[in-house]
Parts: structure tokens; C-alpha cells; sequence
């Protein structure tokens, strides 16, 4: 069977006992590219594929059930229990009479294989005998023969992921060292069935597949003390790092559902994590993601990602890159994002084996917005005692906050970013004060009689207490009765103290300290009914939508 062989350091002479995949490093032949030669998508080439592709080619002969001319299928962009997918061969489209999506050929292998505009016209251009270089035999030459050797590759590693799986089924009969590294990891039989889990020289093997499931490179995780703990396969014509986000094969369906991706940093946290039921679980293969690997996640219908990388330091800073690196799609609409604070020193793989599932439902319920996240840690130097709070600290972390804000458009992202910066720096005490001096009383009466538009500011303070993750955009809403900006205020305040999954409880500890119409609001908003609570964990951003919509419509339409 194939396996893990030492590469030799040749100007050295010494064993560099660099671990990769056998036939892993596969390179092109000596003057042959490894990418596709330009010029090969010509409008011309366009053309010919779109009239010779059939969409129905693209299905197996089960997924179709024929419905007069047409052919009905299961659409795979949404939950769909009974065929909805209308494939019709003479248009030669598909359209979801439910979801509403619908593409050609071009769009459908794009999106059910995870393939670029041009890797999807190029690949249905051999498959129907068109031309790629009309009238350039030398560059059509070199097209197939980059095809050849991409199907010989992709054969070659499915062959070496069944060898390396066999080897672990071999040592899961037989009670050995694969059984006992998966047993101490958490993992069960099952699970290692599922994922191709493999062994060879004494690493775990993990397939690092693409989008449509196919085996591209491996990931060799050390079972002992090898070192690096971690080696993926050397980058060639099949696999580029970049390209692969390891677990979207297995997760593309939770996030079409959920239209949520939950990253995380390594593929065995992401195993763990599905083990667990986190089907949306996926991994980068690193702490940053490219524009590719982000086209892949949306061509499966993601619009939010939670970031939950690991919780030491190493593993905060790199959560603080990626949504740098993320911050103009953020900003613009393209892409929502939140970050899931795990414990100091923990990762996600982790957690579950010493928490159990439960404790990561909890952290995912809590996850901060990716703005007031960073918030959090520009303002983090301000949490200490206020009586050793330095003028250098209040100016570093007013300059640190001030250039957060310049990055930031008009609008309630830049409003919201700016107010709670305010509010750290006057301090939560005399900010208390300073609200509750301004605020005229409001009798029991009046809260017992609210009006539509109070009915809605409460609905605020609700949710700013049970999706605290809301909190900083809540703050750009105009809330204009005194108990119900009061009560937010107390909300505001006491969450910059407290963990965001206990602040209901901080709140309701102070209620008796909070006399008049505020405590009465507030202990209301604490505890508003089951199902009103249930509402606001589970639907957070539909909810304040439809407040910032009530509250504060477009000013350009009457109110």
C-alpha cells in the first residue's frame, strides 16, 4: 500500500523527514503549464457549449422523474421534501417553483461541483467535443492533456484514500494504534467510516475533498509525537490549498438550509464538530480564507459566517485578520459575520469532548457581531478598576476606536460603533447618572397603557437583553419614551460588565434597585413569556429588521 515517505533534503544530504502523501506531488510534465492557457474562453466557445450542453446530462437517471416534457428533481437549494426543481430540456434550464433559484448548465455544474465561471465551461466543453483553441492545435493539445492529467491524479488519490481507509479498518478490527489515537480523540467508528478516515506511517490520514466530494490531497495528522503535528499534501495541479474548504462537501446542505457556515480552524475539529450534530462545520485549512474559498461557501447558499477559531491567543489574533481581511464585504452587505468567543486555551474539538455539545449551542446563541467583537477587544483595556485607568490608556483605546469608525461607511454600523464608543469613555457610572437626570418619570399608568409605538421601543429593550448580540445596532434606533431608554440604558450599561448568556440574570438583580416605570419596564422585558424568548434566540436579525423598519423608515417616505 502506498505510504508516508521521507523527502531528502538534496543540497544537504540529510534526511529532512519532511512527511507528505505518496503521489501527492504530482508535477506537469517539462513545458506544459500547470493552469489552463489563456485565451481559451472565447465568446465562440461560449457560444458552442451552451448550445451543445443538455442540462439533463447533468443529473443522474434516478434524480429525474419525467412530468410531461419536463422532468421534475429535488432542489438542493433549499429543504425539499417533494420535488420542486422544474428541469426542462428545451429550455434547458432548471427553476425551483418553491426557492425561486434557477440556472443553465454552466451555473448547475458551477454550483453542484464547486468549479469556477471558466473550470465549468472548459469541463462541459470536453465533455461535448468542443474546441477550446480553434485554429491552435498546440493549445488544444495542452488543454486535454492538463485534463489527462488532472482525471489520472484524481484517480490516483481515490485509490490511496480506499488503501489508507482499508489500513484503518484493518487496525479498528484489530484494537491497534489508529483504534486507540480515534478512541482518545473522541471519534467514533462510524464517524471514521464516513469521513475516509485512513492510516499510513504512523499519521491519520484525512481526504481533503472538493465541493462535489471528490478526493483532491490528504491531510496526515501524527498519531504520536511526530512533528509537525499537522501535514497537508504539497500544493499541485489538483490541489491548491485555497481552493479546498474541507468539510463543504458534507456541510453543503446544512448551510443551504441554515444559510449559515460555522468556521472553524482544523479538519478534525470539523469531524468532531459533525459528530456532534454542527453539520455546518467547516475549515480553511488555515486562518484565513480566500475570495475562492468564500465563492464556494456562498455557492452553497451561505450569508453568514461564524468565525469560531481557537480560543488562546494565537487563535484571537487570527479571528481579528480574518475579519479585517473580511471588514469591506461586511461593511458593504455582501457578507454578515459574527465571532464565537470558545474559552481561554480551548478549541472547538475540544470543548465538545470536555463540555459536551451543549456548551458550544450556548457560545454559538452568544456570538458577538463581528463589529461589536472587535469592539469588545479595543475597549477590553477599559474593563479594569476605573481608579488605574491612565490618560494612555483612555487615549489608546479612544484612537484605537476612532480609527475602527474611519473605516466604517455612513450608516447604522458607523452610528452604533460610534455611540458605544462614547459610552465606554464617559464611563458606566456617571453615563448612568447622566441618563437618569435627563429622563422625565413616567407613571405605572402609562405602562400599563403603552401605545403602538412604545409597544415597539419595549420590544427593543427585549431584545437587546435576550440577543445581546443585537445590542450595538439597537443603539442606532430612535427610542424615544423616558422608561424604555432608560431601561435600555441599564441593558447597555450592564452588558459592557457581564458575559452576554448572563445578563438576563445581572438584570434581574438589579431590578430592585430600579424604581418607577424603568423597573417595572425592565423586569418585564427580563422575563416576556417562553415564546416571545424563543423568538428573539432564534430569529435576532428578522426582529430588529423589523424594529429599524417601524422605528426609523427610510426618510425619504412619510413615517
Amino acid at each position: 500500500m502506498p505510504m508516508l515517505s521521507n523527502t531528502i533534503d538534496s543540497a544537504s544530504g540529510k534526511a529532512a523527514h519532511h512527511r507528505v502523501v505518496a503521489g501527492a506531488v504530482r508535477r506537469a510534465p517539462s513545458g506544459h503549464p500547470t493552469v489552463r492557457p489563456s485565451g481559451l474562453l472565447t465568446p465562440a466557445v461560449l457560444e458552442s457549449v451552451r448550445e451543445r450542453a443538455q442540462i439533463t446530462d447533468l443529473f443522474g437517471p434516478t434524480e429525474l422523474k419525467r412530468s410531461g416534457r419536463e422532468f421534475l428533481a429535488r432542489c438542493p437549494w433549499h429543504d425539499d421534501r417533494r420535488p420542486s426543481l422544474l428541469v426542462s430540456p428545451t429550455r434547458n434550464r432548471v427553476h425551483c417553483f418553491v426557492c425561486g433559484k434557477g440556472t443553465d448548465a454552466i451555473g448547475w455544474l458551477q454550483d453542484r461541483q464547486g468549479l469556477s465561471f471558466q473550470e465549468a465551461v472548459l469541463e462541459l466543453a470536453r465533455r461535448t467535443g468542443v474546441s477550446v483553441a480553434e485554429g491552435d492545435p498546440e493549445a488544444q493539445e495542452r488543454f486535454e492533456q492538463e485534463w489527462r492529467e488532472r482525471r489520472q491524479l484524481m484517480a490516483q488519490r481515490t485509490e490511496q484514500r480506499q488503501q489508507f481507509h482499508q489500513a484503518l479498518l484493518h487496525q479498528l478490527e484489530q484494537g491497534s494504534e489508529g483504534a486507540d489515537y480515534l478512541r482518545a480523540r473522541g471519534i467514533s467508528h462510524e464517524t471514521a467510516r464516513k469521513w475516509q478516515l485512513g492510516i499510513a506511517g504512523g499519521r491519520l490520514t484525512i481526504p481533503l475533498n472538493d465541493a462535489s466530494g471528490q478526493t483532491v490531497g490528504f491531510c496526515g495528522r501524527a498519531t504520536g509525537n511526530q512533528e509537525p503535528k499537522y501535514r497537508n499534501s504539497t500544493g499541485d495541479l489538483l490541489f491548491q490549498r485555497n481552493g479546498v474548504v474541507f468539510g463543504l462537501d458534507q456541510a453543503a446542505e446544512a448551510i443551504c438550509k441554515q444559510g449559515t457556515a460555522l468556521l472553524v480552524e482544523g479538519p478534525l475539529d470539523v469531524i468532531q464538530l459533525h459528530q456532534a450534530g454542527f453539520t455546518q462545520a467547516v475549515a480553511c485549512l488555515g486562518t484565513s480564507v480566500s475570495e475562492l474559498q468564500l465563492q464556494l461557501l456562498r455557492r452553497q447558499g451561505m450569508k453568514h459566517l461564524l468565525i469560531g477559531l481557537d480560543g488562546d491567543s494565537a487563535g484571537q489574533a487570527a479571528t481579528e485578520r480574518l475579519v479585517e481581511q473580511l471588514q469591506t464585504q461586511l461593511t458593504s452587505g455582501g457578507l454578515s459575520a459574527s465571532v464565537v468567543q470558545l474559552p481561554e486555551g480551548e478549541d472547538a474539538d475540544g470543548l465538545i469532548r470536555s463540555q459536551g455539545a451543549t456548551a458550544l449551542e450556548g457560545l454559538i446563541a452568544s456570538a458577538r457581531h463581528w463589529l461589536e467583537w472587535r469592539l469588545d477587544r479595543i475597549l477590553a483595556p477599559l474593563a479594569a478598576d476605573s481608579a488605574s485607568r491612565s490618560l494612555e490608556t483612555l487615549q489608546a483605546v479612544e484612537q484605537a476606536g476612532q480609527a475602527l469608525i474611519e473605516q466604517l461607511a455612513d450608516g447604522v454600523l458607523r452610528r452604533s460603533a460610534e455611540q458605544r464608543l462614547t459610552v465606554a469613555l464617559q464611563g458606566v457610572n456617571s453615563h448612568q447618572e447622566s441618563i437618569a437626570a435627563a429622563i422625565p418619570p413616567s407613571t405605572l399608568a402609562e405602562q400599563a397603557l403603552p401605545t403602538a409605538r412604545q409597544r415597539l421601543e419595549r420590544r427593543v429593550v427585549q431584545l437587546a437583553i435576550h440577543a445581546p448580540q443585537c445590542l450595538f445596532m439597537l443603539t442606532s434606533l430612535p427610542v424615544r419614551d423616558g422608561a424604555c431608554r432608560a431601561a435600555f440604558d441599564w441593558v447597555q450599561n450592564t452588558a459592557m460588565t457581564v458575559p452576554p448568556e448572563q445578563l438576563p440574570e445581572a438584570l434581574l438583580r438589579l431590578v430592585p434597585q430600579i424604581s418607577g416605570a424603568t423597573g417595572a419596564l425592565l423586569a418585564q422585558a427580563i422575563a416576556p413569556g417562553a415564546d416571545i424568548i424563543r423568538l428573539l434566540h432564534s430569529q435576532p436579525e428578522a426582529e430588529f429588521e423589523a424594529l429599524a423598519n417601524a422605528l426609523d423608515p427610510d426618510p425619504r417616505l412619510p413615517e
